[in-house]
């Protein structure tokens, strides 16, 4: 790993310490990353923020866009990819600010997010962690935090509740704001996409257990706050930022999908054991083998390109049924 600091930042240092340190991580994200830089330096204003990108070992010319276009940026260079978790710790070691927050490089800001979240932290002394609300870029509302997983959030999915009754308040892995949301709600954990996190919790308990590697970092971490009674996570729903939905990561179809289910295993492995995993991945395979089911009907009864794409749907389906029985399973080689 390799830190750059670069001419101009080296000889202006700063008056006083930041109020929040911008960690963007990025993986052969060129023009995502541009957007996402020009983004926090068009809408950011009246806070002190330094920014931080880690490149995982980029081959688009990432690091040399961000030489030339953004020559205040800290640049973290891995030599290896190391992968979304172990990435955002390497970008922690050089941030100096009162607060971090995390950001994927596939984001850009719609308002002063970054301003609107460090007030919330502010005001709220019993908060640990917050995040913004999700977009799509269509600005329809996006997930942006969740439940636990749990074998009771489990059950929840086999038997659809949540399809059935969708303002029950039942625990969900993944939520929507509502569309009425403007005040702040207290939630389980934040989508990472955007994170706002007090810098002495993070000295305080580390950041990402690396052993996740692309997701379900960001749940246990926000579990680890919760145990350790350090503090609560929050939505903040007046804070806008369009997610790109993971770019990078969606080039990779079924290994996504491996990637999150093996996730969902470690975290539920990890704090509460084989057998309650067990029981509950079990509980996961059945609501997405209904899922299964319904789509290979669907599918079977389309025409023409609609055709294609359910049949893409019919093998998501499979693939996650699979992977939540055999979450350990590498994807297949392709021919």
């Amino acid at each position: 790993m390799a830190i750059e600091f670069t001419r101009k930042y080296l000889k202006e240092k700063p008056v006083a310490r930041p109020d929040v340190s911008v960690v963007v991580t990025n993986w052969n994200g060129r023009e995502l990353l541009q957007a996402c830089l020009q983004s926090i330096y068009d809408k950011t204003t009246d806070i002190r923020t330094e920014i931080i990108v880690v490149d995982d070992a980029s081959t688009d010319g990432s690091a040399e866009l961000v030489r030339s276009k953004f020559p205040d940026v800290k640049l973290v260079l891995n030599q290896t990819n190391l992968g979304f978790a172990r990435a955002n710790n390497r970008g922690i070691e050089p941030a100096t600010g009162r607060y971090v927050l995390l950001l994927n490089s596939d984001t850009v800001l719609l308002n002063n997010a970054i301003k609107i979240l460090a007030d919330f932290l502010d005001s709220h002394p019993d908060a640990a962690v917050c995040g913004g609300c999700l977009k799509n870029k269509d600005l329809s509302t996006q997930i942006s935090y969740g439940s636990f997983p749990t074998f009771f959030q489990a059950l929840v999915d086999a038997l659809f509740l949540n399809d059935l009754f969708p303002r029950a308040g039942l625990p969900n892995r993944g939520a929507f704001p509502p569309e009425s949301a403007v005040g702040p709600r207290k939630v389980d954990f934040i989508i990472g996409a955007d994170m706002l996190i007090r810098k002495e919790i993070i000295d305080q308990l580390g950041l990402f257990d690396e052993q996740f590697q692309a997701y379900c970092e960001e749940v246990d971490f926000c579990y680890r706050i919760r145990q350790e009674k350090r503090g609560k996570a929050y939505l903040v729903p007046s804070a806008h930022i369009v997610h790109l939905c993971g770019m990078s990561y969606s080039k990779l179809g079924e290994r996504q999908i491996q990637l999150l289910y093996s996730g969902y295993v470690k975290f539920l492995r990890k704090h509460h054991g084989n057998l309650y995993a067990l029981a509950t991945r079990i509980l996961y395979a059945w609501h997405h083998f209904v899922k299964f089911c319904v789509r290979c009907v669907s599918w079977l009864l389309s025409s023409g390109e609609l055709k294609n794409v359910k049949k893409r749907s019919v093998f998501n389906a499979w693939y996650t049924v699979w992977y939540s029985v055999f979450p350990d399973a590498e994807p297949a080689p392709r021919s």
